[in-house]
């Protein structure tokens, strides 16, 4: 198999409402679960939040005894699914490109995660029983024996924003070492950065662009690192996660990257 790791908080995990192509499954792409199985890659992909998940119109959950199962949509008006992220678009070009062969996704992000949950034995603060990176080491891990990573696809940020990370770009070129290191990925796997958007409150946007600079500096001094611009994408009304059509495009310009990386 082709895989590809999605690791970041929750821009990369998703927070859109699903459409009928999220919801139909592409043939020969699957996502890794947390049970270490191979599923259809049917939104959502990423269950790092109990409020991902199939909903009912008046907001009940619907719930499977197995928490990995892709629980299909409600009949009533109003009913959806939250969870769309661009990792399912950059698989699904991903499949289009290289017929015969199959694409698997390894769903790692966990929404609200600083950088610094990104470190080794660190742990989630909002989850004190979820270890952001160990577990996404250990899920990459075992889904390494089904095929060979071909690229990383980073998105994370907005909490390190907020906190004026000032470190944030050493702890970024740490955080991109140590997958490389763990999961014996080459500098030519392309590790493809995705910038924050231009449309959070201030507490964001007011350190958003030390966060972009060292983005940007990584693809500049370190190999096989690349970044994916967001401007003119939009929230889905929270000022803070992208929509569904965004999450899409943003998927496509993460696949665009990684295409100009492996051809150049």
């Amino acid at each position: 198999m082709m895989l590809v790791l999605l690791a970041g908080q929750s821009n990369m995990a998703g927070r859109g409402v699903a459409g009928p192509d999220d919801l139909t499954a592409f043939p020969g792409l699957y996502y890794f679960t947390g049970a270490r199985e191979w599923m259809p890659a049917v939104e959502p992909i990423t269950r790092d939040r109990p409020f991902v998940g199939t909903f009912r119109a008046n907001g009940e959950k619907v719930t499977s005894p197995d928490p990995w199962d892709n629980i299909p949509v409600p009949s009533e008006a109003g009913a959806r699914v939250v969870g769309v992220g661009p990792g399912r678009t950059f698989g699904r070009l991903l499949a289009e490109a290289n017929p015969g062969r199959e694409v698997g996704l390894i769903p790692t992000a966990v929404g609200g995660t600083p950088i610094l949950s990104w470190k080794r034995g660190e742990i989630d603060k909002h989850d004190p029983g979820k270890h952001p990176y160990d577990d996404a080491v250990a899920l990459a891990a075992a889904a390494q024996q089904s095929g060979e990573i071909v690229a990383v696809l980073w998105h994370q940020g907005e909490t390190d924003a907020v906190q004026n990370n000032v470190n944030y770009r050493a702890d970024l070129f740490e955080v991109i070492a140590a997958f490389r290191r763990d999961l014996r990925l080459a500098d030519s796997v392309p590790f493809i950065l995705g910038e924050l958007g231009d449309f959070y409150k201030e507490d964001i946007m007011k350190h958003a662009g030390m966060i972009n600079g060292a983005m940007h500096e990584a693809a500049a001094k370190l190999p096989g690192v690349g970044v994916v611009g967001t401007a003119g994408l939009i929230h889905h009304g929270d000022f803070l996660h992208f929509d569904t059509p965004s999450a899409h495009r943003l998927g496509e310009r993460y696949f665009a990257e990684y295409l100009r990386m492996r051809q150049g």
